[in-house]
């Protein structure tokens, strides 16, 4: 197995802790959203869980590196990549166009704009979370419950947008996305 990623036709696009966090802020929106009743203990957990990932990837994304080697590959998650002007969208639709996007690339500049949407909208649910159960004065508030609803349906809108944009994109650009983020490996 380990013949296969030192093999020229793979590179290592998503490391372990980026992996780990998106499946693990996947679960818990799944939990929250789907399966418990809001306000309970498992929804407070699932919740609590889902900061600590989001807090987790913050701090990765500020703290890992701009190496790409198979052993310290986190050049991908380093937010020093960020890049939202208009010659990124332009060469992203391109590449598109083109049925070639590189495979070297993490996200493109339309999934940069899905990770802060996920991240703010995470904190905004943590925050209002924590008001509603934790600050007596806010309990029952339905304004904070509103918000807190409204966010959770904004996110649910952006995962159904950023799962069908992952396809889309995979097919659209001859390119792998799902293997890299359940493996952390890609084919050239």
């Amino acid at each position: 197995m380990k013949k296969a990623k030192d093999t020229p036709s793979e590179i290592y696009v998503w490391d372990r802790i980026v992996r780990v966090c998106h499946w693990g802020i996947v679960a818990a929106f799944i939990t929250n959203y789907f399966i418990v009743e809001p306000g309970r203990l498992y929804h407070e957990i699932a919740g609590y869980i889902a900061l600590a990932l989001i807090f987790t990837r913050v701090v990765w994304g500020f703290y890992s590196n701009k190496e790409n080697t198979h052993q310290s590959n986190s050049s991908n998650a380093s937010f020093s990549n960020i890049s939202l002007n208009k010659q990124s969208f332009s060469e992203h639709i391109q590449h598109l166009k083109q049925k070639q996007i590189p495979t070297h690339h993490g996200h493109n500049p339309f999934g940069w704009l899905m990770v802060i949407a996920v991240i703010a909208l995470m904190l905004g649910l943590g925050i209002s979370g924590f008001m509603m159960e934790e600050i007596d004065a806010m309990f029952g508030n339905s304004t904070l419950e509103w918000i807190h609803g409204m966010m959770a349906d904004v996110l649910y809108a952006c995962v159904l947008v950023h799962i069908g944009a992952v396809f889309v994109v995979q097919y659209v650009g001859n390119i792998q996305l799902v293997r890299p983020m359940l493996s952390g490996w890609r084919k050239r």
